[in-house]
């Protein structure tokens, strides 16, 4: 964005030019995501590689399927993560919707001051080049990096999906600060 003009200068420029700024609500942090947590959300466990090639991952809450064709997922990372960099260098990542019962898991992978997050925990055996999968979960989506934007305190990360692994059962539910389990159900398609 030039500072000058405050006109949006990315790549679509013209097409859909920035709104001018209006001041935000103003409200704590703490507050907002309580209100935030409202919306229930599936819990997912997002891993890459880092350049040494040892796992990285952290328990995700952002996931959000973006297109059908081609097939692509976002999810986001805060600028103050200790993998950031991982994240950002990473060509491929993997995420792990967890399951009902993987509720551990997930809080393990929340944790920053959890150091070994994978020792003892069953991975799906994918060879040392790939980003790990975790075991147990419902479903496995494999990406490479589409593309990746800043967006506030915030890194958002696209990925394309190259692979799938469908298990099944309930879900991880995460929702008002608590995590549930959802429900297993046979699903119907909406046309």
């Amino acid at each position: 964005m030039n500072a000058d003009s405050g006109a949006y200068a990315g790549p679509w420029a013209g097409v859909f030019p920035a709104p001018a700024p209006v001041p935000s609500v103003s409200l704590p942090p703490r507050a907002l995501r309580r209100l935030l947590g409202h919306f229930p959300t599936g819990v997912a466990i997002v891993c890459a590689r880092d350049a040494q090639g040892k796992p990285q991952g952290l328990t995700i809450n952002s996931f959000v399927p973006i297109s059908l064709q081609p097939p692509l997922v976002l999810w986001n990372l805060a600028l103050h993560a200790q993998s950031l960099s991982t994240f950002q260098r990473a060509t491929q990542f993997a995420i792990s919707v967890l399951g009902a019962g993987q509720e551990a898991l997930a809080r393990r992978f929340a944790d920053p001051q959890v150091r070994h997050r994978f020792a003892d925990v069953p991975l799906l055996d994918d060879g040392e080049d790939a980003p790990p999968r975790i075991a147990g979960a419902v479903v496995h989506l494999t990406c490479t990096r589409h593309a990746q934007w800043p967006v506030g305190d915030h890194l958002l990360l696209a990925g394309r999906i190259v692979d799938v692994r469908e298990e099944g059962g309930a879900p991880l539910l995460f929702h008002r600060g608590r995590f549930q389990a959802g429900p297993v159900e046979t699903l119907v398609e909406v046309r």
